[in-house]
Formats: C-alpha cells, sequence, structure tokens
C-alpha cells in the first residue's frame, strides 16, 4: 500500500511539476529527443523488484541543463522477488542547449565489470 502512495504521489508532483511530458524507453536509445524549458522526459525501464541486483542508474555527470525532479519504482503488490517492475526517472528541462543523458544497468558491488545494459538519450532543449 506504501508503495502505491509513493507512486501516486509521484505522478501527481510530476503532472504539476511538469506541463508536458515526452516518454522514452530503450527503444530510444541514442536518439535525440527536442524538449523546451519547463518540459519534461520521462525515461521508462523495466527492472526487477529485489532480485539479482541489478538496477538501473542515472550516470553521474548530469548537465545543469537538465534536473532529475523523480525517480519511482511500480511493482505489484505481493508480488515475489524477481518479479518485472516499472522504474521511472522524470528529468526536466532547466536551460536551453544539450544536454546527454546516461543510464547504467549493473550490480553496484561489481565496481570491475562492465555495465549488463547502458541507455543514452540526446536532448535538445530550446526556450520556447
Amino acid at each position: 500500500m506504501r508503495k502505491l502512495f509513493y507512486a501516486i504521489a509521484a505522478a501527481i508532483f510530476t503532472q504539476a511539476a511538469c506541463a508536458d511530458t515526452i516518454l522514452v524507453t530503450p527503444a530510444d536509445n541514442g536518439k535525440t529527443v527536442s524538449l523546451t524549458v519547463g518540459q519534461c522526459l520521462d525515461v521508462r525501464l523495466s527492472t526487477q523488484a529485489a532480485s539479482t541486483g541489478y538496477q538501473w542508474y542515472l550516470a553521474p555527470g548530469l548537465s545543469e541543463k537538465m534536473s532529475l525532479a523523480a525517480r519511482t519504482v511500480t511493482t505489484t503488490a505481493g508480488a515475489p522477488p524477481g518479479t518485472p517492475a516499472q522504474l521511472d526517472f522524470i528529468l526536466c528541462a532547466a536551460a536551453p542547449g544539450w544536454a546527454a543523458v546516461h543510464f547504467a544497468y549493473y550490480r553496484p558491488w561489481e565496481k570491475d565489470t562492465p555495465s549488463a545494459k547502458t541507455l543514452l538519450i540526446k536532448t535538445r532543449i530550446t526556450s520556447s
């Protein structure tokens, strides 16, 4: 019940903070998305709840032109470990220019192991 509350609260916050949101998925890897200042990007990724330790992470070095507004995980109540879950990173365009947003899917304790998956979304942000 608590997870459902947090997911609903995050959705309400995101809708209030962003006038318009563009959804992207791993199918958009490497593509360029056009945004205007104040518009948000919802990066929707599949993950597994309480499973093998792999998680999606927003890579360090996010441009000052984008800001992370929310990170939500949606799971099915009572689902066993390993059940697919939906992970949403909500990023808002803060200033005009170009910004690359990188994500990596890895186990944080495996420092010398390459990421199992990566995602790159390029953004072009205009003032209007």
